[in-house]
Formats: structure tokens, sequence, C-alpha cells
């Protein structure tokens, strides 16, 4: 089975990237999440492609604004190379709109800022074991 598909052994955490050029977001991401995940960081959308072909995570949570390229095209170029992994959209946008653009581009599920704790360890666990 290839490393992006999800399967809990109990041997290793699961490893998520995680894509976000605010380094507070971040530390919040990785207080919520470093106890029950491996974690990598992306400061970027282009790191973010390298990162996934160099680790194949098995869940990404991809700010939708950072520097050189957007969360849009580095998901699309992700999903040149994956189907499956789960890709989660975080963005400060809340509109109908926003959430109906990120849902067809790629995306499996969407969290507006700020991050609720609760509600983003729901929505990760649900595409872990999807």
């Amino acid at each position: 089975m290839p490393r992006n598909e999800m399967v809990y052994t109990g041997k290793e955490k699961p490893l998520i990237l995680i894509a976000e050029d605010n380094p507070s977001n971040f530390h919040l991401f990785e207080t919520i999440l470093k106890k029950d995940y491996a974690l990598i960081h992306a400061w970027n959308g282009k790191e973010a492609v390298l990162l996934f072909e160099e680790h194949r995570p098995h869940l990404i949570l991809m700010d939708i604004k950072m520097p050189l390229i957007d969360g849009y095209e580095a998901t699309q170029k992700i999903r040149e190379k994956s189907l499956s992994v789960p890709i989660i959209a975080v963005t400060a946008y809340a509109f109908g709109s926003d959430e109906t653009r990120i849902m067809n581009s790629g995306f499996n599920a969407y969290i507006s800022k700020p991050i609720q704790s609760g509600l983003l360890k729901e929505t990760i666990l649900k595409m872990l074991i999807r």
C-alpha cells in the first residue's frame, strides 16, 4: 500500500504536512497536533509540493494565501501526483463562494481561521479514517 494511504499500525504517528507561512499560525497547529501526529512544515506552496514529493505525508493542511505559489496551485500540483492524499484547506476567507471554490479545487475539506482545536482534530481524524 502506498505510504500516502492511511494505515494505523500503532508503530508510528501519522505524518501531517502543514503548509503555513505565518509562524504564529504554524505554532498553533504544532501545539494542537504534536502529541498525536508527526509534523513537517512548509513555509510556502512551492516548498509544500517539494515536501509532499519527498515525504508522502498521510494528510496535508494547506493555507490558501502563501508566497511563491498559493494553496490552490500547490494543491493542483500535488493532485497531479496523488488523488488520494487528504488535503484540508485552511483560510481566513469564510464566504460561501470561497468554500465552493475550495471544494472544487481538489481539496477534501475546509477549515476557517481562527482555528478551533476541536474542529481541527475532528476534521483530520475523519480524513485519515475515510
